[in-house]
C-alpha cells in the first residue's frame, strides 16, 4: 500500500479520534445527569438490543459490498481470460486465414484498449450509470470473425468455440457493467449513519468515573465506526479510493497486445 493511501486512511480516523475525545471531555459535565450511575441496567438494556440490531445492519452492508466486490472482481478476470482465450483459438486456424485472424487479433485489443482508457472510467462515475448496450469494439469482434473460412472439420470446431468465447464476452460484459453500476440503497447509508451517531452519543453519555477510561472507550468506538464506513463505501465503489479492483492484468493485456500487434 503507498504512502498517500496510508495517509488517506490514517488522517481522517485520527481527526475522528481527536475530535470525539475533544467533544467528550468538553461535554461531560453538562451532558451527563446525577442519577446516571442508578440508571445502569438501562443503558445495559439499551446497548444490548441496540448493538444487535447495529451489528446487524453493519455486518448486512459489509457482507452485501464485499459479495459484489468479489464477484465484480472474477467477472472481469473471466472476461480477460474469455479475451486470452478467443486470441489462443486462433492459432488452430489455417494459414489462409492469417489476415483474417491479424484482423481479429486487432479488434481483441481494440476491444482491450477501450475497457482500459474508457470503460474504466465510465464505471467509476458514481453520478452516471454505464450502458450496458453492446459496444461497438465488441461488435467489432464479431464482424471481424465473420470472416473466418471454414474448410474443414477442425476449422468447424475451431469457429464454434471462438464465436462460443466471444458470446461469453458479451456476457461478462453484461455483467461487469451490472455489478459496476449497483450500489448500496440511500435509505441503507441514512440507516446506518443515523445509528452510528446513536451510538457514538450513547457512549458519550455513558457514565464512567474515571475521565481516561472514557476517553478510550469513545475513541475506540469512533475510530471502528469510521474505519467500517470507510471500508463499507470504499467497496461499494470498487474502481477508485483505498480499496480497488486491481486493474493491472487488463493494462498487460493491453500492453500484450499492443506489442504483439506490433511484431505481426
Amino acid at each position: 500500500m503507498t504512502k498517500r493511501k496510508l495517509i488517506g486512511i490514517f488522517v481522517p480516523l485520527l481527526i475522528t479520534g481527536t475530535l470525539s475525545a475533544f467533544i467528550l471531555v468538553s461535554a461531560k459535565e453538562y451532558a451527563q445527569y446525577k442519577e446516571i450511575f442508578e440508571d445502569i441496567s438501562a443503558w445495559s438494556a439499551f446497548f444490548s438490543v441496540f448493538g444487535i440490531v447495529y451489528a446487524i445492519v453493519a455486518g448486512f452492508l459489509l457482507v452485501t459490498v464485499l459479495t459484489k466486490y468479489s464477484d465484480l472482481n472474477q467477472v472481469i478476470e473471466n472476461e480477460l481470460n474469455a479475451i486470452e482465450t478467443v486470441r489462443d483459438f486462433l492459432t488452430y486456424l489455417n494459414d489462409e486465414n492469417n489476415e483474417i485472424k491479424k484482423n481479429i487479433k486487432d479488434a481483441l485489443s481494440y476491444y482491450t484498449l477501450s475497457l482500459n482508457n474508457n470503460e474504466w472510467s465510465e464505471m467509476s462515475d458514481p453520478n452516471e450509470p454505464m450502458d450496458s448496450d453492446t459496444s461497438e469494439e465488441l461488435y467489432e469482434i464479431m464482424r471481424k470473425s465473420k470472416g473466418i473460412s471454414v474448410n474443414t472439420e477442425k476449422d468447424s470446431i475451431v469457429f464454434t468455440a471462438i464465436i462460443e468465447n466471444i458470446s461469453d464476452i458479451t456476457k461478462l460484459r453484461t455483467r461487469r457493467i451490472a455489478l459496476a453500476n449497483d450500489r448500496l440503497p440511500l435509505r441503507l447509508k441514512i440507516l446506518m449513519t443515523f445509528m452510528s451517531i446513536v451510538l457514538i452519543t450513547a457512549f458519550m453519555l455513558l457514565g464512567v468515573h474515571n475521565i481516561y477510561t472514557h476517553v478510550a472507550i469513545l475513541v475506540s468506538l469512533s475510530v471502528s465506526i469510521h474505519l467500517l464506513y470507510m471500508i463499507i463505501e470504499d467497496l461499494d465503489h470498487p474502481f477508485y479510493g483505498i480499496w480497488n479492483i486491481n486493474r493491472l492484468p487488463l493494462e498487460a493485456l493491453a500492453k500484450r497486445f499492443t506489442k504483439e500487434n506490433s511484431l505481426l
